[in-house]
């Protein structure tokens, strides 16, 4: 409800292909009101003339302590990442992390994304660091970007191990991680995962099955321990590669599973086909079975993972460019699927944060990012420039595009 005037209103905004546009109030950080030709008082109006707006993009999954530092990697696999990253992590300091990763952040608010999860290293207490790094970062842009961190640790290993993931937790990391698949028992890290999260209350977000190995499936002893524990819809599980190279009548098993635990499930296209099958013929696309979980409405999304470092060269944090690989390497070509891949930056993994004032309706929260075009299906085809950005109602940056032709077009006969 609008009291006086509003803060801000969009006009002439499409919110959806082949239909009227629509005019957006917003006031004291949410939407105020949507419909055609609002007649409100606002302190500030943009006639948008027909540009796409979207609620803001959510990437669910990336690692702000490693990026932006060396991308050396001479094998190019995931061994020879860990490895490196392992050698240079520790002679970076407060000032050098925190750099990075609001250089990172800046990339993606500019790029529309509004929220934001990542995950940090805490397998060793120099790890600390970079915990205290970016949750002071957190505070510092808390007005610009919503921030979710996330424990990526060794639950069940070490004393260390396991003592460095708690003290990241109690210094107000939001969830627990891990990457079972790269020890010799995985369950045994996964039921750690388990415990620690019924200890704490602190949800689970894990690295799984990040490899070309198709005996590897504890993604489907993940989906059996979230039923146990009575935890549907409240875990996420990030790769699942290896899901990618078994049977199709495994998969559609596993997949089963997963549904009926409700798991999140989120892929990471650009990375994985960085790191996956560098030593098969031919070599395969590496990513997780997104259409099939699409096709039992599994809450599947695609973010950024690694930018800039060991693990990947490639990225600049932006969800739409990472939403039109996953439906190239995804075989999502068909007029529906297109469409579902807003979806997958979208409310997909807004549910996954559990952003319940997310999107496009009266009393959500006013973020939003304005793209230029005037079509939601080309903001997947051919991914445009981010025209704008708003966080709960506060302009946070806008870009300004203009195109002279210094020649007409000569005229043929």
């Amino acid at each position: 409800m609008i009291s006086d005037k509003c803060d801000w209103l969009l006009k002439q905004a499409r919110l959806q292909d082949e239909v009227p546009l629509v005019d957006i109030a917003m006031q004291a950080g949410r939407i105020a009101a949507i419909g055609p030709r609002l007649t409100v008082a606002a302190a500030e109006t943009w006639d948008v003339q027909g540009c796409v707006v979207l609620p803001g993009l959510v990437d669910a999954h990336t690692h702000l302590d490693k990026t932006y530092i060396t991308t050396q990697n001479k094998s190019g696999t995931l061994l020879e990442a860990i490895a490196v990253w392992r050698s240079v992590k520790n002679a970076r300091t407060l000032a050098d992390i925190q750099a990075s990763a609001r250089q990172a952040l800046r990339a993606a608010i500019a790029n529309g994304v509004t929220a934001m999860r990542s995950h940090i290293d805490t397998f060793e207490a120099q790890d600390l660091v970079a915990v205290e790094a970016l949750l002071r970062l957190r505070e510092e842009m808390r007005h610009l970007i919503e921030l979710q961190f996330v424990a990526l640790g060794n639950p069940g290993g070490s004393q260390e191990e396991q003592a460095t993931l708690r003290q990241a937790l109690a210094m107000g990391v939001d969830l627990i991680g891990g990457a079972p698949a790269l020890n010799t028992d995985p369950q045994h890290t996964i039921n750690a995962a388990f415990a620690l999260a019924e200890d704490t209350g602190k949800a689970i977000d894990l690295h799984i099955d990040e490899t070309e190995d198709p005996t590897m499936l504890s993604l489907a002893y993940l989906a059996d321990q979230t039923i146990v524990h009575g935890l549907q819809g409240q875990v996420t599980a990030g790769h699942c590669c290896s899901l990618a190279f078994v049977e199709p009548s495994i998969a559609d098993r596993v997949l089963d599973k997963v549904a009926q635990a409700q798991l999140n499930l989120i892929t990471l296209p650009s990375c994985n086909l960085v790191l996956m099958g560098r030593q098969m013929q031919p070599v395969p696309r590496g990513i997780t079975r997104v259409k099939e979980a699409l096709a039992r409405q599994i809450g599947i999304s695609a973010a950024s993972d690694n930018v800039h470092d060991p693990f990947n060269p490639f990225g600049n944090y932006d969800l739409l460019q990472i939403a039109n690989l996953t439906a190239h390497v995804a075989h999502l070509s068909g007029e529906a699927e297109i469409a579902t891949c807003l979806h997958i930056v979208t409310t997909h993994p807004a549910r996954t944060l559990g952003l319940t004032d997310y999107g496009l309706h009266i009393g959500a929260a006013a973020d939003l990012v304005v793209l230029n075009t005037d079509s939601l299906k080309t903001a997947i085809l051919a991914p445009p420039a981010r025209l704008a950005t708003f966080k709960v109602g506060r302009l946070v940056v806008r870009t300004e595009i203009t195109r002279h032709w210094e020649d007409e077009f000569p005229q043929y006969q």
